[in-house]
């Protein structure tokens, strides 16, 4: 009786770590992909300035200006771009209507993309995706 529980705890353990329920969370486990996203949602177009801080070496990654028409979306940048050495965090600076905010993100496989919108009402926001 005692290897039949044997066997099983063996079996769950090895269940455990290929489906990645154990071992590094994925906030520790490093993934460049993340891309930078503008949509627009009012019926008018609207003007972004983004600005895009690697803080880890301070530089500026990505310093553009864009104008998307109503309903379009874009994406303007991804962190894959500048080689993250492992898990490092960026800075989402933009400018929209007037408004200015931020939005940071880290090279994990945790977080997803940035998202800089102008809602239906007109007002500018950001969020970004996080698991």
């Amino acid at each position: 009786m005692r290897d039949r529980w044997l066997k099983a705890f063996c079996a769950f353990t090895a269940i455990l770590f290929v489906t990645g329920c154990m071992g590094t969370p994925v906030s520790e486990q490093p993934a460049s992909d993340h891309p930078v996203y503008l949509e627009n949602y009012d019926n008018e177009s609207a003007s972004f300035d983004i600005i895009v801080v690697r803080n880890a070496t301070g530089e500026t990654v990505h310093n553009q200006s864009y104008v998307l028409d109503p309903d379009e979306d874009r994406e303007v940048y991804n962190t894959d771009r500048a080689s993250p050495d492992g898990i490092e965090t960026f800075q989402i600076y933009w400018t929209a209507r007037n408004e200015t905010g931020q939005v940071t993100i880290k090279t994990n496989q945790c977080y997803g993309g940035a998202y800089v919108m102008i809602q239906e009402d007109g007002t500018p926001s950001s969020t970004y995706t996080i698991c």
